[in-house]
């Protein structure tokens, strides 16, 4: 088995209930299977991670759009915890790896998978789009999973592990590791923000004192626990690859489906793009190919226990090179935060939209502290530059959506050389429109500002 560096391993700088600790410290604790076996996992802190969805245009909403909050629970794993679960997602990734190319299943599920270092959405978007870009005559499903890392079936899920880890049963070290990520203890971040409990420390350090007040605490306030039989935290290192684990078989039917009809399948995590030969499925199933091709997804979904969001599933047909939809009508295919119409590929329009409106409201923030205390220099010039011009990368803020548009842009051109990529024209007018609502050209601000 390839050796995995501890040295490399970082300490978070988050607090939690046990202190930071170095890895040199613990590093011949957690490579021993006979300690992991019977280590002692303390709950994980949650909280709740709210984005904004837009979902259409209207009156009486932010920035005139109606927004919808999209609200994601996350969980975080004590410092030695994490040191652990970061090992064994190390180790169980490469068996994965081992096993689903072993299986030829290794192109088709492309997330959270360290073998393919380098890549992201935007590699695994321009490899579909190139894909369908070269089809006549095709039939295209884009759908994602519902709510996939709550619902991971704890039976199957255990399964399937022992699967990859070739055993009939689990190990006491992965038995207890799988325990901790099903029958989970939590704690809400806030409830100990907010704590006026003498043992609750309000310093920078971690909650408490020692492990030993904890647990005072803990017959005091019982932690919360995932009492269900599915479920498994998100925001964990282990949390991605036991979700690749879990779709093994969906992955590996659908792959065969791909194959039946000359087509393309791809999962991302929960999303996933089936591309399919016309022709065949015609020549295969009649003039009711849709029905059946559906049925097959469904029962395959019902089968492994992953629920599909029917509502959010897209289907489309490539004729001729046009994407058009169930009506016949004219539109593009949306995948992994790109558009494609037959021919162009674009950032989705809300991602353009939401860079402009993000900027905008920061800069306006900014111009109504700068009056309010009354400075003289405009405040938050840094973030401005480093987020919404082409100055980017600080130490602060290493990327932004423009340096994202230039390497999609730079990907796409080499991945998908015969569509027409426009993501760098989507921002061309981006330095005048950030300067118009700043209100002086950047160039000359920044030239007399250094003088």
């Amino acid at each position: 088995m390839k050796k995995i560096n501890l040295n490399l391993y970082r300490c978070k700088g988050y607090l939690h209930i046990d202190k930071q600790v170095s890895i040199h410290k613990v590093k011949n604790y957690i490579v021993k299977p006979e300690k992991i076996a019977h280590h002692s996992f303390l709950p994980f802190l949650c909280y709740d991670k709210v984005s904004e969805k837009y979902v259409g245009y209207g009156p009486g909403s932010l920035g005139n759009r109606p927004v919808k909050q999209k609200i994601r629970t996350i969980m975080y794993a004590g410092h030695l915890d994490s040191y652990i679960y970061k090992y064994y997602s190390d180790i169980l990734n490469i068996y994965y790896n081992e096993w689903i190319t072993e299986a030829k299943l290794d192109k088709y599920s492309v997330a959270y998978r360290t073998n393919r270092k380098h890549q992201s959405n935007i590699n695994f978007a321009a490899e579909a789009i190139s894909f369908i870009e070269k089809q006549s005559n095709s039939y295209i499903i884009v759908g994602d999973f519902k709510n996939f890392f709550d619902t991971l079936d704890h039976k199957l899920l255990k399964e399937r592990l022992a699967k990859i880890l070739n055993v009939k049963q689990l190990p006491p070290d992965w038995y207890n590791i799988y325990k901790s990520l099903t029958k989970f203890a939590f704690i809400e971040k806030d409830s100990l923000n907010n704590s006026d409990n003498p043992l609750v420390q309000k310093n920078n350090i971690s909650y408490f004192k020692c492990i030993r007040d904890f647990r005072k605490f803990q017959k005091q306030y019982k932690c919360k626990l995932n009492k269900n039989s599915y479920g498994i935290p998100q925001g964990n290192s282990l949390s991605g690859i036991l979700a690749n684990i879990y779709a093994i078989d969906f992955d590996k039917c659908m792959s065969e489906i791909s194959q039946n009809f000359n087509g393309f399948y791809q999962r991302y995590s929960d999303d996933f793009i089936l591309v399919l030969n016309i022709e065949e499925l015609s020549e295969q199933y009649g003039e009711n190919y849709i029905e059946k091709v559906n049925e097959i997804i469904a029962n395959l979904s019902k089968k492994n226990r992953i629920y599909l969001q029917v509502e959010k599933i897209k289907t489309y047909f490539i004729k001729d090179k046009i994407v058009i939809n169930h009506n016949d009508k004219v539109c593009q295919i949306d995948y992994l935060g790109f558009s494609f119409d037959g021919k162009n590929v674009k950032l989705r329009e809300k991602s353009i939209y939401k860079f402009y409106r993000n900027a905008r409201k920061l800069i306006y923030d900014s111009k109504v502290l700068q009056k309010r205390k009354g400075l003289t220099k405009l405040p938050n010039r840094h973030k401005i530059y480093s987020l919404y011009t082409d100055f980017g990368k600080s130490k602060y803020y290493p990327s932004n959506f423009i340096s994202y548009a230039k390497r999609a842009q730079h990907i796409f051109d080499k991945i998908s050389p015969n569509t027409n990529n426009l993501m760098l024209s989507q921002l061309k007018n981006r330095k005048k429109k950030i300067e118009s609502a700043l209100g002086y050209r950047i160039h000359s601000h920044l030239e007399k500002s250094s003088k």
